[in-house]
């Protein structure tokens, strides 16, 4: 039965250097064309096993017993060269970041090529096998293509590469992690339609690892769901989305984003008074170089108010924000806030200006300090606002960790010790020390679990009420329906719709609005 399985799992264990065990008796399996996906939150253990299929183990961790059964042989058992043969061969990896998997320094034409070569091929029928990958992805297969670098590549080409060479030796088995996480919808759906595509016709067995149950439900067989090492439900995708069996699975599809058309209501206005202005920009135009790539935006941001910046790659929706935050300075227009001009660029700016509009970037790993612990990064931006007696700077510092509800003991911890959501936090935390009056927010629940995405939106809606304005900067729909009263959706550099986002998404006037609403994965 197991060599007519391209892939089976028998009770995996893994255990960190410490003798902590990670993965717990993990036992799976996956047909020919079937794609099973697994899902779960930060430190479930999900990527273990994922990497593990190829023989890996993550640092400061080991596979302790178990056996993986790649076509009837236990990629566990065998030699260094061995398993190497197997890795990118008979099994094979898509992995969720294509700009960090490739390198800078060389074409995409090489890259594919240097795999190949690793796996036996050379020559003409090489180059056959490139072109026909590419093809095989909607990518041009010329020579000029082939000489292109990954920085000269939009991140839904570099994914279509990684998905391209993942697929070009015919493995039987392909791991894909997280490969459409950060992209825009419309990108989105044309990686999930082009998966299915390509596992229809070369009947791989593929494990699809993701956070994001809505894409479950577009590109999954069946579902394994993951909790603190151990599948704690798996089962067919309607079974487990339908009548889940667990708690868990329960929790982790409760607390998934729906598309309402009721959402947030305006921000109500006080004795008749109309809402305070944050922030009013006026006929803004950006500019990388000498290409202009924002034209002619307007908009504004009231007291209390979530505005959704919404768009596709390149729409110029984040260098509308950068232009915003003073972080992109080739720009013209005007930017008013809180009732006076302000500069574009950041160095020209007023510390005032600069406290009271702050930043919460997607990823926080580049924008915490990794030597500095949580309370040290909370408390340098509270001195910024002139507080300086170390007692009271510590009670700040505890009063902002109980305002993202976060335990006082994450204080002493490290970037390194926290979980994606609480890093989140953190960042959020520290954007509040300097008591800003509007928080542009990029991205920012993009990569996390659904579960710790739906504690930020919680707390992202509780500072609302306390009269903070935001510009909230996504590509997520579902998740602007719920926490942003107005909308902006923006396409090549331009507005194309604006309004109330419960009658945007209602009524959409727009037929780019109409195809993101249609390309958003949601559950049915």
């Amino acid at each position: 039965m197991t060599e007519a399985i391209p892939l089976v799992v028998h009770s995996l264990f893994m255990h960190d250097l410490n003798g902590r065990e990670i993965v717990s008796d993990v036992s799976l399996h996956v047909k020919r064309g079937e794609v099973l996906a697994i899902i779960g939150e930060s430190g479930s253990g999900k990527t273990s096993v994922a990497l593990s299929l190829l023989g890996f183990a993550r640092p400061g961790m080991r596979i302790s017993s178990g056996k993986i059964l790649i076509g009837g042989t236990d990629i566990l058992s065998l030699s260094g060269r061995q398993k190497r043969a197997f890795q990118g061969g008979k099994v094979s990896l898509v992995p969720q970041n294509p700009t960090t998997s490739f390198s800078p320094r060389m074409s995409v034409g090489k890259q594919m090529a240097e795999l190949l070569a690793a796996h036996g091929h050379s020559g003409t029928g090489m180059k056959q096998l490139m072109r026909d990958a590419l093809r095989s992805v909607d990518l041009p297969d010329d020579e000029k293509f082939l000489r292109r670098y990954p920085f000269e590549l939009s991140g839904g080409q570099l994914q279509r590469i990684a998905i391209a060479m993942a697929f070009i030796t015919s493995p039987q088995v392909i791991v894909m992690d997280e490969p459409t996480t950060g992209l825009d919808v419309s990108t989105q759906q044309t990686i999930l339609e082009l998966i299915a595509r390509l596992v229809k016709s070369s009947s791989a067995s593929v494990v699809y690892v993701t956070h994001d149950l809505a894409v479950v439900n577009v590109v999954a067989d069946r579902v394994a769901v993951m909790l603190s090492g151990r599948i704690v439900e798996q089962g067919s995708r309607k079974q487990v989305f339908v009548a889940p069996n667990d708690d868990y699975t329960r929790m982790l599809l409760d607390a998934i984003p729906r598309l309402v058309t009721d959402g947030p209501a305006a921000v109500p206005e006080a004795d008749g008074a109309k809402v305070q202005s944050v922030l009013e920009v006026k006929n803004l135009r950006a500019a990388h170089g000498h290409v202009e790539v924002v034209h002619g935006v307007s908009f504004s941001v009231g007291k209390g108010e979530c505005v959704g910046l919404v768009g596709g790659s390149g729409s110029g929706k984040t260098t509308t924000g950068r232009c915003v935050t003073g972080l992109h300075s080739n720009a013209s227009g005007s930017l008013l806030f809180q009732g006076h001009l302000m500069p574009f660029a950041v160095s020209s700016r007023s510390k005032t200006d600069l406290s009271a509009m702050q930043i919460v970037f997607q990823n926080p790993d580049r924008s915490l300090n990794p030597k500095e612990s949580v309370a040290q990064s909370i408390a340098r931006a509270v001195r910024l606002t002139g507080l300086a007696d170390r007692a009271k700077v510590g009670a700040e510092v505890r009063s902002l960790l109980d305002r993202v509800r976060l335990p006082q003991r994450v204080a002493d911890l490290y970037p390194a010790d926290l979980s994606g959501g609480e890093r989140q936090r953190v960042a959020v935390a520290r954007a509040l020390a300097v008591k800003p009056k509007l928080l542009v927010c990029d991205e920012i629940t993009s990569a996390l679990d659904v579960s710790v995405q739906a504690a930020v939106v919680e707390l992202l809606l509780d500072l609302k009420k306390d009269g903070l304005a935001m510009l909230f900067i996504t590509h997520n729909l579902p998740l602007v329906s719920e926490i942003a009263q107005s909308i902006i959706i923006m396409k090549d550099g331009s507005i194309v719709e604006a309004g109330r986002t419960n009658e945007v998404l209602r009524s959409p006037k727009h037929s780019y609005t109409r195809m993101l609403l249609e390309a958003a994965p949601r559950l049915d």
